[in-house]
């Protein structure tokens, strides 16, 4: 039992910068920061390569969003990455 809850603690703080990334950012700098909070995200859960490249590709895409002040499309892209770090 408390191995499980010790396993969920450490997922839920893996995802934690990542839930942050959800809430639509108003700037380009906040926007880059919650990419930056998903990279860190991905990075610590040590995904698969082909996983990591999923989330390469996604986080491209969100910065091209954030660099177009696109807030709203930066933000649906930021939860496809929550999505696959989570393993979705």
């Amino acid at each position: 039992m408390l191995k499980s809850l010790t396993a969920a603690l450490a997922v839920s703080a893996a995802l934690a910068p990542a839930c942050r990334a959800i809430e639509q950012p108003t700037t380009a700098d906040d926007c880059y920061i919650a990419a930056l909070n998903l990279a860190e995200a991905a990075e610590e859960r040590k995904l698969a390569a082909e996983k990591l490249a999923r989330v390469e590709d996604l986080l491209t895409t969100m910065e091209d969003h954030c660099e177009a002040s696109r807030f709203p499309e930066a933000t649906a892209v930021s939860a496809d990455i929550e999505g696959v770090i989570a393993g979705n």
